[in-house]
């Protein structure tokens, strides 16, 4: 079929594409939603600065020349490989209609004057010569194929990202969703989320450093209606040949950089310093340029932006529209420049830490920074992201290396400050390690105490966890400005939890350094500075690891307190723990309260043993519980179990997974059952039941062992200070002679049918 642009011909002849400032006339409106740039309505930016902001947002000043006036110019996406990123019928319906297709892009209409069957036919053309050069193998089919199906673990980790890492400050999640299902193949979508300056190199779209998983959960959740998709049809030269055309006489070239030099064909536009303010595209219906449907307040803007030219930003002013331009002013403050604690975006910010507060929640503010980070610190950050805070949620991205040298020389400039540095450390090895001890022993236990608030070289000793001191000092911090926070920390952050350690200029640790002031901050500066390799400050212990109990019990086969590497510990419901030790087959310790920190069995390759977290702990007789005796108040046999040919046999699991523990006296098999049981206005008692089954036996099981036993009624008998044990079976108070032990010990009389024994323990204070 023939393809003609007989009317796009007359058109290009008789307009000749004026620019914005044209006038109106010949215009054929469609409605569409305002381009949006996050973070322009942050309290403090003046109309002319957020004007100069969309003059280089909207590409205005890529057609219209800005002179010697510095204004940022962003450019489109690239278009080399968008055959392969995005889907034919959806890049022809974008094309007809962006503004609607894609709310908020800051794509603008330039095929206003269309309608009907000659848009769509322009659009299809546009589409055939973006695809005749493309290399686009991401995402590219060969055939209808239907999309994989939605995997929904991975949908909701990737809301869950979505949400977390600061997607939500730059897109709305519905809008995005609406368009995304149809716009990107899954594979597209997945390595556009991996590297996003690949398509967009003007980097405004910032690149979160995505690990694969996560990229892949993200497209999982961005992607929620999986169809299939259309192969992509032959390019059709014809078409290619008025796309092309097409494509130079909009002006597209403008904003999309091609090999083929396409923008030779486009028309001139005016300079930015001859628009009418009051025509074009700033005008309330637009004339024949491209269509962007400004709001009123953005209108508004750009005519400040127009009339202002002749005051170029500079300084601070410049910083502020760097920052806007990228975005930044939605999760950060400068100066008045706050979008954040106006209320517009603190429900994007969450925190792992809540015991930081604010500080651990919301991403630092901006002001000053330049007099507070090394340039080459704060280049990186910018470029490529960092994780400084990995408290905090949200996630800093990369902006690209171009854009970080600029922002980073312009805030190191604007932000210097004058004043006393921290000395350096003296030559002589002796001297310079004194200076660093000074700091070492600030930062520990018996100074300052630093490590109670902040990680320390990796490790955490409180319950805090606030930014490393190590990691972030040395190579982050320039050090007059440590030394200006340590003097007056409110200064720079009013609200933080930071303590003035020399309030009026005065230590508070007058014993170290013979309290003065310099010498402390100097030593505190270098002993940081030091690395990773600094020494470590005392009292810097790991948090623990607690396992805590809820409905059901809890087993920790590990080494733990007073007991060997094969010890079994069991916290019950209800805040009754015990240890049974499978050596020895014997229940040596119950304790009431929090269970144990397993860090030390889980962090030191089984060489530690995991602590118990209660004081209220009574050690009961380590070794074989049971043994023939010729009499009630004989020795009790020193042989190990192993000596004695005593088993363990393991343990069995009820449904609320308590265990019942099985070993062997001789040919006798003892199933140990220890539970939990409540008791109203008390503490929870522990009930122990043990079966005894075999041949007829006589045998003694050995309950407890301390210098004080004592009866204080039929049943029940106190051992220590707060143990009591109560049975139903009589109880033999048994004097040790030679010791100042006593030991309390049961009959058991094992019949052909077996036997049992059940004790409760309870923990009961003197006097209570």
């Amino acid at each position: 079929m023939a393809f003609s642009f007989r009317r796009v011909g007359v058109f290009f002849a008789v307009a000749g594409l004026a620019g914005c400032g044209a006038g109106a006339g010949g215009a054929m409106p469609r409605t569409g939603a305002p381009a949006v740039i996050a973070g322009l309505d942050a309290a403090g930016l003046t109309g002319a600065l957020r004007g100069r902001v969309l003059l280089g947002e909207l590409g205005c000043v890529r057609c219209h020349a800005s002179g010697d006036h510095v204004l940022g110019a962003a450019s489109g996406p690239s278009l080399t490989t968008v055959a392969g990123r995005i889907d034919q019928s959806y890049l022809v319906e974008f094309l007809q209609d962006p503004r609607t297709v894609e709310a908020g892009t800051t794509m603008p209409d330039l095929l206003r004057d269309m309608q009907g069957p000659e848009l769509a036919a322009a659009a299809d053309a546009l589409a055939h010569y973006l695809r005749s050069f493309s290399s686009g193998s991401v995402g590219d089919v060969d055939a209808d194929v239907a999309e994989p199906e939605v995997d929904e673990a991975a949908r909701q980790r990737g809301e869950e990202l979505y949400r977390r890492v600061g997607c939500r400050a730059c897109h709305d999640n519905d809008d995005a969703r609406r368009y995304l299902d149809r716009k990107y193949s899954t594979a597209a979508l997945n390595a556009f989320l991996l590297a996003p300056h690949a398509a967009r190199p003007a980097q405004r779209m910032p690149d979160f450093g995505l690990a694969p998983a996560e990229a892949h959960d993200l497209t999982q959740f961005l992607q929620t209606l999986p169809r299939a998709r259309t192969a992509p049809l032959p390019v059709d030269t014809a078409k290619a040949a008025a796309g092309r055309t097409l494509f130079g006489a909009r002006g597209c070239a403008a904003c999309h950089e091609l090999a083929d030099e396409s923008r030779r064909d486009a028309p001139a536009a005016k300079p930015l310093d001859q628009l009418d303010a009051l025509r074009g595209c700033l005008s309330e219906t637009a004339g024949t340029g491209p269509a962007y449907d400004l709001t009123a307040a953005q209108r508004s803007d750009l005519r400040a932006a127009l009339a202002a030219l002749g005051t170029p930003a500079t300084g601070n002013d410049l910083a502020i529209e760097l920052l806007a331009r990228r975005r930044c002013l939605v999760c950060h403050r400068r100066g008045d420049v706050d979008a954040v604690t106006a209320g517009l975006a603190r429900d994007l910010f969450g925190t792992d830490d809540p015991t930081l507060g604010e500080e651990g929640r919301m991403p630092p503010p901006l002001t000053g920074v330049g007099a507070k980070l090394q340039r080459e610190w704060l280049t990186g950050a910018i470029a490529h992201g960092q994780r400084e805070r990995p408290y905090l949620h949200m996630r800093m991205p990369g902006f690209g290396v171009e854009f970080a040298a600029q922002l980073a020389d312009l805030l190191t400039t604007v932000d210097a400050e004058s004043g006393d540095g921290i000395a350096p450390l003296p030559e002589d090895r002796d001297a310079a390690e004194a200076v660093k001890t000074v700091g070492r022993e600030l930062v520990s236990d018996g100074g300052m105490n630093c490590i109670s608030c902040h990680r320390f070289a990796g490790e955490q000793a409180g319950s805090m966890a606030a930014i490393d001191l190590v990691y972030s000092t040395g190579e982050r911090l320039r050090p007059e400005w440590f030394a200006r926070f340590l003097r007056d920390p409110f200064r720079f952050k009013p609200n933080t939890l930071m303590p003035h350690f020399f309030p009026d200029g005065r230590s508070t640790r007058p014993a170290i350094a013979d309290g003065d002031v310099d010498r402390q901050i100097a030593g505190l500066w270098h002993y940081l500075a030091e690395g990773r390799n600094v020494r470590r400050p005392t009292g810097l212990r790991p948090p623990p690891i607690e396992l805590t109990v809820a409905d059901e019990a809890v087993m920790l086969r590990r080494s733990v307190q007073h007991t060997g590497k094969r010890g079994i510990s069991v916290g019950y419901p209800g805040g009754v723990n015990v240890t049974f030790d499978a050596e020895r087959l014997g229940l040596n310790q119950v304790w009431w309260g929090r269970f144990v920190d397993a860090r030390p069995v889980w962090t030191s390759q089984g060489s530690g043993e995991a602590q118990i977290l209660s004081q209220d702990r009574a050690e009961l007789p380590n070794g074989p519980a049971f043994a023939a005796l010729p009499a009630a108040d004989a020795p009790w046999p020193a042989a190990t179990r192993r000596e004695r040919g005593d088993a363990w046999r393991g343990y069995d699991l009820d449904a609320a997974r308590r265990p019942t523990l099985r070993y062997t006296f001789g040919d006798v098999a003892i199933a140990d059952t220890p539970s939990e049981m409540r008791v109203d206005g008390g503490r929870t008692t522990l009930r122990r039941t043990l079966r005894l089954t075999g041949p007829a036996a006589s045998l003694w099981f050995r309950a407890a062992r301390d210098a004080r036993i004592e009866r204080l009624d039929a049943r029940t008998v106190r051992v220590g200070r707060a143990l009591l044990v109560a049975s139903d079976t009589p109880a033999e108070i048994v004097a040790i002679p030679g010791d100042d032990a006593r030991e309390l010990r049961f009959a058991v009389q094992v019949a052909p049918d077996g036997a049992s024994l059940e004790l409760e323990y309870r923990w009961q204070e003197d006097g209570r």
